[in-house]
């Protein structure tokens, strides 16, 4: 980081070469990665690194004139990089990191950062030893649903002190039978949507952690993937706020995604909007907030400024891992019979 700030300031002019790990066809996230970049006009899209040769053609002509690679190795020695964004299965994040790292380039891993918090200080020695940075993709920490449950409860003060939030998603059916449903691979059904909730949590009650209490149910009728169908925490604060977030493919019964109780009001979501029930002058109110805008685009426009010394970096690895401790102490509480486990970066 310190490197290619000093870079910038002697040319003005450089442009931050960027590349991405992972062009498969799910989603479509390389193409996505790239597009956002590109959206900077300081940030260039110059490489590719993909397995599959066939994905490696549709990156080329996607984005006429980058390179693509065969192997990391062959893409961190030929392309000359600042930055490069790892979008592989969960459990390649760190190995794929620390090699990154370690050559001098800049990483950002989609989320989740890696699956065990022994992999997260891996990667953020790495990074240190090399003064370069390492981030997650939490993009949606700018959802606009969350911005505006963050603002209300964290800048308004609308509900007081908040002391209970419920938070997830409800669904029934059998999980596709790929990558993300391998435990081994994925980490957990907890893994996926559970980090950017946990992301979502952590940014809207900033106390320490106490503990993490797990509990998880697999329908034994669904045996093509071994993930959990329904995968649930609690977690303590030490200020004395209480999260409930329940991952479940095995709900035929819905919940709000949002149901947040403070001591002078609450905050549940309607569908595409906020509820907000509050006191003013003692009296008990009730109003509807529509949901900001969305702005993915603000995250890597926050990696370009950083990188160039103007900006301090919004995801941090230190925040990351908090995110991978909570996640990792809900499968260990889980597999111990939810006993509460007290999770890493805490």
């Amino acid at each position: 980081m310190l490197r290619l700030t000093d870079e910038l300031k002697k040319d003005p002019k450089r442009r931050i070469s960027a590349g991405v790990i992972g062009y498969g066809g799910a989603f479509n996230m390389g193409r996505l990665h790239l597009t956002s970049m590109a959206r900077n006009r300081r940030m260039e899209v110059a490489a590719v690194c993909e397995l599959d040769p066939e994905r490696r053609a549709v990156a080329e002509e996607d984005f006429p004139g980058i390179k693509t690679y065969g192997s990391v190795g062959q893409m961190l020695r030929n392309a000359d990089l600042d930055l490069v964004t790892i979008i592989t299965p969960h459990n390649t994040h760190a190995k794929l990191a620390v090699q990154c790292l370690e050559a001098g380039v800049n990483v950002v891993c989609e989320k989740p950062l890696a699956i065990t918090s022994a992999e997260v200080e891996k990667m953020m020695a790495a990074a240190k030893k090399r003064k370069v940075m390492i981030s997650t993709f939490h993009n949606r920490r700018w959802d606009g649903d969350f911005v505006t449950l963050r603002d209300l409860i964290r800048k308004e003060k609308i509900i007081g002190r908040v002391f209970r939030i419920e938070a997830g998603f409800s669904g029934y059916g059998e999980q596709g039978t790929w990558w993300r449903s391998s435990k081994k691979v994925s980490g957990g059904a907890i893994y996926d949507w559970g980090a950017h909730f946990t992301d979502w949590i952590l940014n809207i009650v900033t106390d320490p952690i106490d503990w993490v209490s797990g509990y998880q149910v697999k329908n034994k009728a669904w045996n093509k993937y071994d993930n959990e169908d329904h995968s649930e925490y609690t977690l303590r604060f030490k200020g004395g706020c209480t999260v409930t977030l329940w991952m479940s493919n095995l709900s035929m019964s819905g919940r709000p995604r949002w149901r947040v109780l403070g001591e002078r009001g609450s905050i549940v979501d309607v569908g595409g909007k906020f509820e907000v029930k509050t006191l003013v002058n003692g009296r008990q109110m009730s109003t509807e907030v529509g949901f900001a805008e969305s702005n993915w685009d603000a995250y890597y426009e926050n990696v370009y400024r950083h990188l160039l010394g103007r900006a301090k970096l919004v995801i941090t690895p230190e925040s990351a891992g908090r995110v991978i401790g909570v996640l990792e102490a809900a499968n260990l509480s889980a597999a111990r019979g939810s006993q509460p486990v007290k999770p890493a970066f805490a």
